[in-house]
């Protein structure tokens, strides 16, 4: 039975998500629906590296979610990103899963602003899975590109393209038939409306070349300089999110609930800390 555990955590995790797929990752942007593509903080390493370009002082973070409350299904994850002139160098590694099936990634960014209202950026990651019991292993070079743009005073677009070239994972073959496993290649747009200082609102939507459509829609409230309120719902399949922040000097605190019917919930946890 022990050696059956990592193909069947890997067939559970492949119903709610893909091999190597590229997940949302970020307290933040767990709070709001998944959504974050016009954000401009640590986490942009996993969300669109376009946002890099407006971080302001070198940041660090760790981040640990626990998918469906298991232990089998944690993911546990660290950046950082350091401006440079005009733009910023960033980096990020993740894990998920345990010792009999793993996922990891490792990227490494660059993004730089243009003027005030457009910024650019791409970065390359290393995506691998390993399965425990000697059943092998496999690993991928990606790419991404992403953007930001200023619409009006109020309103930033979004969009991010992770893995054009459809890296390959993986290949089986039996009987004369080949079946290849590729990273997922996935287009994200999304805008931003920002009411004022304390409201803004966040719509996304995301298509994966072989999957059906996602979208997300997420809401921000900032009553002061120390909290921040989230909530938002996201589809493929249908979530709820609530989430809060808390901002004490240098020091970024945020905490997420992502809930769904059939499985439960996923809490999610995110330290950053701002150098000076």
């Amino acid at each position: 039975m022990r050696r059956l555990l990592p193909l069947l955590l890997y067939f559970v995790h492949a119903s709610a998500f893909a091999g190597g797929d590229h997940l949302p990752l970020g307290a933040r942007s767990a709070g709001m629906g998944y959504t974050g593509l016009t954000h401009t903080d640590l986490w942009s390493v996993r969300l669109n590296p376009a946002g890099m370009a407006g971080v302001e002082r070198p940041v660090a973070g760790l981040l640990y979610q626990q998918h469906f409350l298991s232990n089998e299904l944690a993911q546990q994850g660290l950046a950082a990103v350091i401006p440079v002139g005009k733009g910023a160098f960033g980096v990020s590694a993740d894990r998920f899963g345990y010792s009999l099936y793993t996922e990891s990634r490792v990227g490494v960014g660059y993004a730089m602003r243009f003027g005030d209202g457009l910024r650019a950026g791409i970065q390359l990651n290393h995506v691998g899975i390993r399965l425990g019991e000697n059943y092998g292993n496999s690993s991928a070079l990606t790419a991404e590109l992403g953007v930001q743009a200023r619409l009006t005073k109020e309103l930033w677009l979004g969009a991010h393209l992770y893995n054009p070239t459809q890296a390959l994972l993986g290949s089986t073959g039996e009987g004369g038939v080949v079946v290849e496993e590729r990273v997922p290649t996935l287009l994200r747009v999304g805008l931003t409306y920002t009411f004022s200082t304390k409201l803004q609102m966040l719509v996304e939507a995301e298509k994966d070349i072989d999957q059906a459509e996602r979208f997300r829609i997420g809401m921000e409230y900032n009553p002061n300089k120390v909290l921040f309120l989230r909530t938002g719902i996201s589809t493929g399949p249908v979530q709820a999110h609530f989430g809060a922040g808390f901002r004490v000097k240098q020091l970024d605190i945020d905490l997420a609930m992502a809930v769904r019917s059939q499985l439960g919930p996923t809490p999610v946890i995110g330290i950053n800390y701002r150098f000076k």
